[in-house]
This record gives C-alpha cells, sequence and structure tokens, in this order.
C-alpha cells in the first residue's frame, strides 16, 4: 500500500511540473523523488513528453464538389485536445488554495489576474450524484476560457457546450482536468456583440441529463486589453510563399496566424510543419467543365480542389527542444516567450495550408517581437525505387538491412516489427548533405495497393516510424519511399508594435 507521505508527493506533481510549489516544497519533492523508487517511476511517466496531441485527423479522400470538402475542413478545424492529470487521494484541494480553481494558476493567466479580468460566476447546480460548480470564466481575444469544480472525482470528462444569446455556438478547443474534479475547458473567442452567453454540462457516458448555467459576460473587459495586429509580411521562397496575416496580443495568450502556399504543379511533393508533426502531401482534384446541378453550390477556386482535408496540432512544453518548435522573442524585455501550441490544417485551396501558432502572453508594454518559424520541410518526389515487401505470418521482426538510393544520399532500412496493431521501421539517412536535414516519407501499404496507416515519427526515437494500421488482421506490408523532404532555413518575421 503507498504510504501518505507518497500520496501527498504524487498529489503535488502537477504543481511542481508548473513550477507553482515553493522552494521548500521543491526541494522536498526533489528529495523524496531521489529516494523513492515508485514515486520516482509516477514523475518519469508524468514529465516525459506528450504524444502529438490534438486530435489528428486522417486525410480523407476527396467525396464530392467543394461545398463537401469545405463542409469537412469545418468539423476537421475543430481540434479537441483533453488533457486529464488524475491523482490520488491526499492532500486536499482546499488546502493549497481554498476559493480558488486550481487553474487559474496556469501562468498564463497571470496578467488577466493582475488585470482582474475574471468573470466571478461561483454557481452550483445538482447533476445526478454530484455538485457542479461554474467557478469562473475568461473571455479573451483569443480564446473564451471556463473553470469548473465538481463536489467530487468525476468517473468521465464533462461534455461541455457554450452558446451566446444569439444562438451562435462556439466550439471547444481544448481543456485539462486535476484529480477528476477540477477541470478548465477552452472554447473559441466569443463575438464582441455578445452580452451573455449559457454553458450546458452533461456526463452522457453514465447517462446523466445535463444542466444550464446561464449568465452575463462583458467582452469588452478584455478587448480593451487586446491588441490586434494585421501586418501582411510576406518570405517568398523558391517554391514556397509564407504570409503572417494576423496577430492577436490578448491577455492569456499570444497567437499568430500564418499561410502556406506551394505550387500546384507537382513540383512539390508536400510539406511538412516541424519535425514529424504535420505532413500535408499535394493532392490535386480537377473539377468537372461542366456547372454543377442546382443546390451543390459553386465550382472550387479556379477549377481545382484538395484530395483530402486535414488537420493537425500539438502542445509544446518548456522542455521541448528549440530544434523542432516555434520561438517567439520579446525584444523590449529581451526574453523567450513560452511556446504553447501549434494548430495546422488545410483550406479550400489545394497546396494551401493555415498555421496558429498559441504563445503565453507578452507584456503589455511590449514593443518589438521576433517570431521564429517551426522546421519546415519541403518534400520532393523520388521515382525508380523498390518496394520492401514484409511479411509477418511467421515472425513479428524482419532484419532487412536494405539500401534505397535518392539524388541527395541514401537511406539504410534496418529492421521492420509489427507490434501492437502497428507496423515499426528503423532507418539512417546517409546525405551528401547533413543528414539531419533530411527527412524520408514512406508508405505502407497492403497488395492491392490501399494506404494502411499514416507515418507517425517516434518522439523517443528520432530514426523510428510508426504506421498504426488500418486493417489489424493484415500480416504482409509493401513499403515505399515516398519523398525526401528537405529542411528550409528557419525563417522569422519581426513586428514592430510602434508603428
Amino acid at each position: 500500500m503507498i504510504n501518505k507521505n507518497c500520496n501527498i508527493i504524487r498529489e503535488l506533481l502537477p504543481l511542481y511540473a508548473e513550477n507553482l510549489v515553493s522552494v521548500e516544497t521543491a526541494v522536498h519533492i526533489k528529495e523524496h523523488l531521489s529516494a523513492c523508487e515508485p514515486c520516482s517511476q509516477q514523475w518519469t511517466l508524468f514529465s516525459q513528453p506528450l504524444p502529438d496531441p490534438l486530435t489528428r485527423e486522417k486525410p480523407s479522400h476527396y467525396q464530392g464538389l467543394e461545398n463537401k470538402l469545405f463542409t469537412r475542413l469545418k468539423r476537421t478545424i475543430t481540434v479537441v485536445l483533453l488533457l486529464l492529470i488524475v491523482g490520488g487521494a491526499g492532500l486536499s484541494y482546499a488546502s493549497y488554495n481554498a476559493g480558488k480553481h486550481i487553474g487559474m494558476d496556469d501562468p498564463s493567466y497571470r496578467f488577466a489576474q493582475e488585470l482582474q479580468l475574471f468573470t466571478d460566476i461561483k454557481e452550483t447546480k445538482t447533476i445526478g450524484d454530484y455538485q457542479v460548480t461554474l467557478d469562473n470564466g475568461l473571455f479573451d481575444g483569443t480564446r473564451s476560457v471556463i473553470f469548473i469544480s465538481f463536489s467530487k472525482p468525476c468517473e468521465d470528462m464533462p461534455q461541455v457546450s457554450l452558446t451566446d444569446e444569439n444562438g451562435n455556438q462556439y466550439n471547444q478547443k481544448s481543456g485539462k482536468g486535476w484529480q477528476n474534479k477540477f477541470f478548465m475547458l477552452e472554447f473559441e473567442p466569443l463575438n464582441l456583440d455578445t452580452q451573455q452567453v449559457t454553458v450546458f454540462l452533461s456526463l452522457t457516458e453514465q447517462g446523466i441529463e445535463g444542466v444550464e448555467f446561464t449568465f452575463p459576460v462583458d467582452v469588452f473587459k478584455t478587448a480593451q486589453y487586446t491588441t490586434i495586429i494585421y501586418p501582411n509580411q510576406e518570405k517568398e521562397l523558391p517554391e514556397l510563399k509564407i504570409t503572417l496575416e494576423k496577430v492577436v496580443l490578448g491577455v492569456s495568450e499570444t497567437e499568430f496566424n500564418l499561410q502556406f502556399d506551394w505550387p500546384v504543379d507537382d513540383t512539390v511533393a508536400g510539406l511538412g510543419l516541424g519535425r514529424g508533426t504535420a505532413y500535408f502531401p499535394t493532392s490535386i482534384r480537377e473539377a468537372p467543365t461542366t456547372p454543377p446541378p442546382p443546390g451543390l453550390g459553386a465550382p472550387p477556386p479556379g477549377g481545382l480542389s484538395a484530395g483530402y482535408a486535414a488537420s493537425y496540432g500539438v502542445y509544446y512544453r518548456p522542455q521541448d527542444p528549440p530544434v523542432n518548435r516555434p520561438v517567439l522573442y520579446d525584444l523590449t524585455e529581451r526574453e523567450e516567450v513560452i511556446a504553447e501550441a501549434g494548430e495546422y490544417r488545410t483550406t479550400q485551396f489545394p497546396c494551401q495550408v493555415e498555421a496558429i501558432l498559441k504563445f503565453a502572453p507578452v507584456k503589455q508594454d511590449t514593443q518589438q517581437m521576433e517570431l521564429v518559424l517551426p522546421p519546415i520541410y519541403l518534400y520532393k518526389k523520388v521515382e525508380g525505387i523498390p518496394q520492401l515487401y514484409l511479411n509477418f505470418e511467421n515472425q513479428n521482426e524482419l532484419i532487412l538491412d536494405e539500401r534505397l538510393s535518392f539524388s541527395q544520399g541514401e537511406v539504410l532500412i534496418e529492421k521492420a516489427w509489427l507490434e501492437e496493431n502497428a507496423v515499426y521501421i528503423s532507418y539512417q539517412v546517409e546525405a551528401l548533405v547533413q543528414a539531419d536535414n533530411i527527412l524520408p516519407h514512406f508508405e505502407l501499404a497492403d497488395a492491392e495497393g490501399r494506404k494502411q496507416g499514416i507515418l507517425h515519427l517516434d518522439r523517443e526515437k528520432a530514426d523510428t516510424i510508426r504506421f498504426s494500421l488500418y486493417d489489424k488482421e493484415l500480416q504482409d506490408f509493401y513499403l515505399s519511399l515516398d519523398s525526401i523532404g528537405e529542411l528550409l532555413s528557419r525563417e522569422k518575421f519581426t513586428l514592430d508594435l510602434q508603428k
């Protein structure tokens, strides 16, 4: 049985990870972790890098004309990440900070706290066997955040919706939970004319009917501290155009909106943003020359449409290496601003990707910033490379030692193995240029040529890839080297806020 001291230590791990404990408490936790192997293992599991986070939707084949694709895009754009930090019994929340939701101590909210921009709600209702309290809300220019507390641990994540008095519903974007009792849920920002909102909460997995909370909001309270900039700065590269379209300096978050465009003539095989974070292949469909039937909407722009719709996202952690994440410098304060998240998605135009990069808030008196983009890989097709046949019927691991040559070097496929409904490939790149600047893209297919999974890079092992299988019964596959991505120079944008 775990002793009481271990329970308390494990209860404090989320706060310890965010540097929200006192120096004395941090020293005590560190000493305990060095002497207690079970708690040390818990800390290792807690602090290891999270998997690529925002749910990834695999590219789907085009099912109709432009209006159907755009509907698909709107669903894809709603990316929800629910990160649950589950705590055990031990130190009570009240002993940590009575009367205050634990989620409000996130460093991102420090300016909102100082400016007293939180909306106090403090309304409690009963749902099943639970007392549910809607504690506070923050309605920023980049997001709407609500804080909810349960009277006891809840078995399931609550299902929550946010609607204004005009019937506009705001999509949920992300959330966090502590001890299965305290939840922070993030939605899209409210419209500026919103005066009242309704939060509907239910526990659908337990079959419990929901409850509603309706309360007034003052969006202008935060809007007066929000700065929106339309810099329209561009970077024209040989085969890629990058546009910085919009910057929102909110009280709880700094948001950059960018657009990436590459040629539609198949000279570029695809675009990669981050090392293994998001990959968008070039896929173009020509629309019929005849007008669409009534009721099907307008034809796609220029007669071309993307062959799929996809959305990716990632949460960045402070300990992540800067080589694989965006960087924001506050040049006025001469400090780096914490990178929080990135969202990448296709649009209705082929070979076009929108990106939203999110950082911690910058100070109100900041005058100059510099944004360094995440690593960008431009992929080119490779031709004439034979496929590798993988058969796992008699064994789960295959030693291959196969070399696949391309113009800049070659890829050594060391081995492949089947594990937990996924195929793993270990490889090495031997390139004429620096090998770290080359990123191969593979495809896995069955005997009929149907793709069997999307490539994911192993975050712990740089030279290992994984395909999560669509058909878990298959035992034989064909592996092909589809294209080679080359790392571009890190691009940056400088913003002078005084202009």
